[in-house]
């Protein structure tokens, strides 16, 4: 039996509008998710249909899609950077989550580094 090439998945993701603001988990459904997209790529499509919809895009880092930088840093069902051990947010693919998973995505919390905007700290 093959994999399925799309998924649909329930994220509940950490919005604050600001570093002053109370934050929140926003639930937002993900449809037709290509299982070869990285985490970063799921997030730009959703992204792009939540703009199209009139709602605020979720804000989050990520620099050079290569897995060197670790800009794309945040916590995925508890686990930071997400459930492969030795993996950045934009090396993990989707093809790791089945359809119709939740996952829920926070920032990485620390004091040193306060949350600037929903995934984005400083």
């Amino acid at each position: 039996m093959t994999q399925a090439e799309t998924i649909d998945i329930t994220l509940k993701v950490w919005r604050q509008v600001g570093a002053k603001e109370r934050g929140r988990l926003e639930t937002i459904a993900a449809r037709n998710i290509s299982v070869h997209m990285s985490f970063l790529e799921m997030l730009d499509v959703v992204n792009e249909r939540l703009t199209l919809a009139g709602r605020e895009p979720i804000a989050f880092d990520s620099d050079c899609r290569e897995g060197i930088c670790g800009q794309c840093g945040a916590v995925v069902n508890g686990i930071a950077h997400g459930p492969e051990p030795a993996m950045t947010l934009c090396q993990l693919h989707m093809r790791k989550f089945h359809s119709g998973q939740q996952i829920v995505i926070e920032p990485l919390r620390a004091r040193a580094f306060p949350v600037v905007r929903d995934l984005v700290v400083d």
